[in-house]
């Protein structure tokens, strides 16, 4: 492999060590193996098993974390002086508009009380992210760790989902669409992967890996191929397509030192991942790589009826223009989701159906005003004092694009992980330390 995109490689082992979690305030080190353990924990929750406390806990696990984290900061945060009230004041404003209009929705939800509980998660989400852009501030070595927790969490993970599949997918009722371990919909499942993927693809980027054995590069190109062939495999097209985009943008538009060279590794990755693909089983037409071309006979058999799903939510939406519906309700209000979908597979359509103009302009506005104003910072400034900034725009990036076509900023594991992305490429620049 080419000696300047190795230069930075390391043993797996030393990956590993990296994270010395011993040093970490009591809310990193509970955040840090929250996020190592939460797929693994979902994988062993469902499908469920009898009883009413798995669902319950695999349904709300994401924002139980965000809610400890909180505590633990709240608690830490005059002895470890923590600052609360950072963050721009344009920010606040947009959340305080947004949380108004969703608070006056509820009386009128059709769905009132899915619509609670989805306000209550997008609220939890919000001030997860105030505490750890604040935490991040007196402690930023945790950025790093974060983003190798993600890593450790899927190489956790990928054993336990292929162990517990191969003992429940020739059972008589087992759906490969519904019924996959620690995912509610193979889309869901989609959504992780191709946050790893982007996470994998632009970690050499950082400089934690030196004098690297060929053991140690073949280990990480085989982990990075084994991601692409299960991603191209469960047929994500969305997921697939927001991977390749978010890494394309930040080593072709960013360019940051090494992106030649690691462009070519990643798209070997890439085609390699995407060949061995084809020599897995396909269960179903949602699953294969041939998913990606079969259905292109049509706008809307390409796009598996979402543009049914957006032309109802629309109409909707002018029906309740500035205050929307709430959140939560598109399975009342959108017949063609048949009761079966909780959001319209776009992140635009969501925000304005839910809160209307108003509220949903200042949810996006929350969103994505981050990638205007870190983009250009990181256009404008390519070598920065810490390259993880580039691998947590990209994953906040890849999470973002696929939220246009599906619902990866409506569902508590994505947000999650969009959180972490945007609380660390947030920082600023002096912030962060050295490695």
């Amino acid at each position: 492999m080419e000696k300047e995109v190795t230069k930075n490689m390391t043993k797996i082992k030393d990956i590993i060590a990296s994270e010395r979690l011993q040093e970490l305030h009591l809310a990193g080190l509970f955040l840090c193996l929250s996020t190592i353990l939460i797929p693994a924990i979902n994988v062993c929750l469902y499908p469920f098993v009898e009883g009413n406390w798995p669902p319950t806990l695999f349904y709300t696990l994401v924002s139980l974390v965000e809610v400890i984290f909180i505590f633990i900061f709240l608690i830490d945060r005059r002895r470890k002086k923590y600052p609360v009230n950072h963050l721009p004041n344009i920010l606040w404003v947009a959340f305080l508009i947004w949380a108004a209009v969703a608070l006056f929705n509820i009386p009128n939800m059709p769905l009132q009380a899915g619509g609670i509980v989805v306000t209550a998660m997008f609220i939890i989400h919000f001030f997860f992210f105030v505490a750890l852009s604040s935490y991040l501030i007196r402690q930023p070595v945790v950025a790093q760790k974060l983003i190798i927790s993600i890593i450790l969490s899927a190489l956790l993970f990928l054993p336990l989902f292929w162990l517990r599949l191969y003992f429940v997918y020739d059972n008589e009722n087992f759906d490969w669409v519904w019924s996959l371990p620690g995912f509610i919909n193979v889309r869901h499942l989609d959504y992780f992967l191709g946050s790893i993927v982007v996470v994998l693809g632009l970690i050499p980027l950082i400089n934690i890996w030196k004098n690297p054995s060929k053991l140690s590069i073949s280990l990480y190109f085989l982990i990075l191929v084994a991601f692409w062939t299960m991603l191209f495999w469960s047929g994500g097209r969305g997921s697939s397509i927001a991977a390749v985009t978010s890494i394309s943008v930040v080593l072709l538009f960013f360019r940051p030192s090494g992106w030649e060279q690691l462009a070519k590794y990643s798209f070997s990755a890439l085609v390699i991942g995407a060949l061995l693909s084809l020599l897995l089983p396909v269960p179903n037409g949602s699953y294969g790589i041939f998913r990606f071309i079969t259905k292109i006979d049509g706008l809307d058999t390409f796009s598996a009826g979402r543009m049914i799903f957006w032309e109802q939510a629309i109409d909707v939406w002018k029906q309740n223009i500035w205050f929307g519906v709430g959140a939560g309700q598109t399975k009342a209000v959108i017949k063609a989701t048949a009761g079966i979908y909780g959001q319209p597979h776009n992140i635009f359509i969501q925000a304005l159906m839910a809160w209307g103009f108003i509220g949903g302009l200042s949810f996006l506005t929350v969103i994505f005003g981050i990638f205007w104003t870190k983009g250009k910072e990181l256009f404008q400034h390519v070598e920065q004092r810490n390259m993880i900034v580039y691998v947590t725009y990209g994953l906040a990036l890849c999470i973002s694009i696929n939220a246009l076509v599906d619902g990866t900023l409506y569902y508590p594991f994505p947000i999650f992980l969009f959180s972490i992305a945007v609380s660390v490429t947030g920082m600023k620049s002096d912030k962060f330390i050295m490695y």
